[in-house]
């Protein structure tokens, strides 16, 4: 058909002839993949970013939590506590040394740890300026 085409110099127009080649298999060779990160390459980094954020700060937390099981086997370990009874003493104990010192400044008079009262509450002003930076 292309040789026909070379040595043609009139225009033809024939709406008979298929142009399109119909002997294409119908299995595809390049089947659609469903990986939503294949071209987005934005995408695949903030993800893997939120990825080493989360490993880093579960590390983090492991690792402050082993130094604070390590003070606290060596506060045992130096004061001689064997019963629950004695870490409740010296608890007790270290409670009075505070009320002492003018660390803590709420005390029944009984100086049980059972007794310290603890408040939780929000600052309203922090809150709302916080809630100011939030996206609409």
């Amino acid at each position: 058909m292309r040789n026909q085409d070379i040595h043609r110099f009139v225009t033809v127009v024939d709406s008979d002839k298929v142009v399109v080649d119909t002997t294409v298999p119908t299995e595809l060779v390049a089947k659609p993949k469903w990986d939503s990160f294949e071209n987005n390459h934005f995408a695949m980094r903030r993800r893997l970013v939120a990825i080493f954020l989360r490993v880093a700060n579960m590390f983090i937390c492991r690792l402050r939590a082993g130094r604070r099981l390590a003070k606290l086997k060596a506060f045992i370990a130096t004061n001689q506590i064997k019963t629950r009874a004695d870490m409740v003493r010296k608890v007790n104990e270290d409670y009075r040394k505070a009320i002492k010192a003018g660390v803590v400044d709420l005390d029944d008079g009984s100086g049980h740890i059972k007794n310290i009262r603890f408040r939780f509450g929000f600052n309203p002003e922090s809150i709302q300026s916080a809630m100011m930076k939030l996206p609409l």
